[in-house]
């Protein structure tokens, strides 16, 4: 317990703070708000009945009030003279001092950071060091502000999003999941598989459907559903003759097909979905979606068939 400075945690408003340690001038009393000094001149120093400071305003909340005995050790209290005769208040007076003088730096010394016992390390008693600067230097200590402001811009590991590119410099990404959302990223095993099914022909087979000419006829509904564009969605053959993509369009919301003129009676209408989706064993040149080359290393798209 201090016994030359008491502190506390002001009201809103207050102005009287009540200390019981001792003092030999009344300019020794001092008082520091929040752990900076104030002018003598904005407050006085009661006695009676009780020792108070009393501050000229009142303090605001939460502030923390230090009234301090600070003896001035740069002055001489007692200048002892030969010859003279000391009084028993004089030789007091000058004993006082000393011990004021050295109680106020025994407990500013014993609040100061201090080396821990049997170690050459500084501890902080479990108490926080604050006003501190930013830090310069690589073995700088750091305030929470610096360390939570560079903290918030790198990726937090629980999920994040990025605001920019980021660059991985050569390295790989690991540990990714199967994607299930059209912008996941795909991992090695996803990519191998899916490529393998292509190629291999354990993919899904194009949709395909068949009809029967009625001779007046013109609209016939599909089982898939198409991209509206004739020309790009669907293969259409009548009686193994491939149509010209002209003479029907793509209506019903992308599942219905309409021939410009109606197929004959009973004939068989084909329509296929462009797109290789299974290995095919052609082993002549041929192009359905500028597919050229061998078909199982050929780089597959969409297109018609030569």
């Amino acid at each position: 317990m201090p016994t030359t400075y008491v502190d506390d945690i002001a009201d809103a408003g207050q102005t009287d703070f009540a200390f019981t340690f001792e003092y030999l001038e009344e300019e020794h009393v001092t008082v520091e708000i929040d752990g900076s000094p104030i002018s003598s001149s904005l407050f006085s120093v009661v006695t009676s009945p009780t020792k108070k400071v009393v501050l000229n305003s009142g303090a605001t909340a939460g502030q923390v009030v230090r009234v301090r005995r600070k003896s001035q050790p740069g002055v001489d209290l007692v200048d002892f003279e030969n010859g003279s005769v000391l009084t028993e208040s004089e030789l007091d007076r000058a004993y006082l001092h000393n011990r004021y003088l050295n109680e106020e730096i025994s407990e500013l010394n014993d609040a100061s950071l201090q080396k821990k016992e049997g170690s050459n390390n500084f501890t902080a008693k479990n108490n926080r060091l604050v006003d501190l600067a930013d830090p310069v230097d690589p073995q700088d200590a750091t305030t929470k502000n610096y360390v939570d402001t560079a903290d918030a811009l790198k990726v937090d590991k629980a999920g994040d999003s990025m605001t920019g590119a980021l660059a991985m410099g050569g390295n790989q990404i690991t540990g990714l999941g199967t994607p299930t959302a059209t912008t996941d990223a795909a991992n090695k095993t996803y990519v191998d598989s899916s490529v393998s099914s292509a190629v291999t022909g354990t993919g899904l087979p194009p949709a395909f459907d068949k009809f029967t000419g009625t001779g007046s006829q013109t609209t016939f509904s599909l089982t898939f559903t198409t991209n509206g564009t004739a020309s790009a969605s669907i293969l259409v053959a009548i009686d193994g003759e491939v149509i010209d993509p002209d003479d029907y369009t793509i209506s019903g919301g992308a599942d219905e097909i309409e021939f410009t003129t109606p197929p004959p009676l009973n004939s068989e209408i084909l329509v296929i979905e462009r797109g290789f989706k299974v290995k095919t064993d052609i082993p002549t040149e041929y192009d359905w979606g500028s597919i050229v080359g061998d078909p199982v290393t050929a780089n597959y798209s969409y297109g018609q068939i030569v």
